[in-house]
């Protein structure tokens, strides 16, 4: 105890560090006592910078610590590459599209996912949904519309972290009901804020015909928001940013070939309700449900049914940047690099990984032989999973 009070007067520094290591110590051997795994929680003080974009292709980013693409079988035929844009096909779907709309820019909107909001409208006329964690364990949506033009779509939120790298990944536009304060200035610094691809964060009035976003009178605010993509693209034509994506089209394909492993559903275990996926091998779908219950669009009462349910792992960071009153913390979702990524599609998984450089319009879906994974044709949800402390199942 002598020892103790000496320490504590003359060297409270060395004091600390003692009871620090001694705490560690004690928490290890706890640790090494229980079969529950260790899960670390990394806090950082500010968001890490991504690679530089540029116009053209660049060397592959730096690649981060992730573990080996997930060991299924790979698809050993030779995948059909999209043609993209010049023969007349949707780079985000693979289907045919018309001239005028291959000469619009994608709508990257942003889409609620509470209990309260459900269901949503407009998600299943999505090219590619991205499904994101925000913040206090709850998800996100981020939907690409291209092809279709639902009059409502929604209700829409504010962006997130990862909005700074969405844009950028699919070379669109982005629509949502602004940022938090923190995030503010990281969006306006950004590549994509710089370089045009612009934002659209206006409010419009109740029930407006013509707003980009417009308010209804059924629900309370902020659930009431809602997007119309057809008034956003002549928004874009007014601000003269209303070009055709630069996204290297991914590779799609009929059949994927007998190699994956038969799978007939996977879970993704977010904290706020577990996403469920069921293949419909009527539909050649995967049926969406959110802790149990199915999923449907409020526009067409239609079930949320994708072609393809891509997982992707990512480093997940805490940062200090304050997403609302009750002090919860943003999430900085490092999709860029490289990481494992799991394809489900017409009943069967594929494994592989994700390849992300500085190029904009660049998202590559790659085989352990590096071949590129061919998607169905049709539209993808994509869920954006941490390295750890999310639990998918698979049956």
């Amino acid at each position: 105890m002598n020892t103790f009070f000496r320490l504590l007067r003359t060297q409270p520094t060395r004091l600390l560090l003692m009871l620090a290591l001694s705490f560690t110590s004690a928490c290890s051997a706890a640790q090494g006592a229980t079969a529950t795994p260790f899960r670390p929680q990394v806090t950082i003080m500010a968001p890490t910078n991504a690679p530089a974009a540029t116009a053209t292709n660049a060397s592959a980013a730096t690649a981060t610590n992730a573990p080996a693409a997930t060991d299924v079988a790979a698809p050993t035929s030779t995948p059909t590459e999209a043609a993209g844009v010049s023969a007349g096909t949707n780079p985000y779907t693979g289907l045919p599209a018309s001239a005028e709309v291959l000469a619009r820019k994608p709508l990257l909107i942003k889409v609620a996912n509470t209990a309260e909001i459900r269901p949503q409208s407009g998600l299943s006329e999505a090219d590619i949904v991205v499904e994101h964690l925000s913040e206090g364990g709850i998800t996100r949506f981020t939907s690409l519309f291209l092809t279709n033009a639902p009059k409502k779509v929604g209700s829409v939120r504010s962006c997130r972290l990862i909005d700074l790298e969405l844009p950028v990944m699919f070379d669109a536009a982005l629509v949502c009901s602004g940022t938090s304060p923190g995030v503010k200035p990281l969006m306006r610094n950004s590549y994509a804020h710089k370089n045009d691809l612009t934002m659209i964060s206006d409010f419009g009035p109740y029930e407006c015909a013509s707003c980009p976003m417009f308010r209804t009178s059924d629900r309370s605010a902020p659930h009431n928001l809602f997007a119309n993509p057809t008034n956003a693209w002549a928004e874009l034509d007014k601000r003269e940013r209303n070009q055709p994506s630069t996204f290297k089209s991914w590779s799609f394909a009929e059949s994927a070939g007998p190699e994956g492993k038969p799978t007939a559903g996977v879970n993704v275990g977010y904290k706020s309700g577990v996403a469920g996926w069921n293949y419909d091998a009527v539909r050649g779908r995967w049926l969406r449900s959110i802790s149990g219950k199915q999923q449907v669009d409020a526009n067409n009462s239609q079930p949320l049914a994708f072609a393809n349910v891509v997982l992707v792992y990512a480093p997940h960071v805490t940062t200090l940047i304050q997403e609302d009153v009750t002090g919860a913390r943003s999430i900085e979702v490092q999709v860029w690099g490289e990481g494992p990524v799991r394809v489900f599609r017409d009943g069967r998984e594929y494994g592989g990984k994700w390849v992300r450089n500085a190029a904009v319009g660049n998202f590559e879906l790659l085989d352990p032989a590096g071949k590129h994974i061919p998607l169905k044709p049709g539209n993808t949800w994509i869920e954006m999973v941490p390295l750890t402390g999310v639990d998918v199942g698979t049956r």
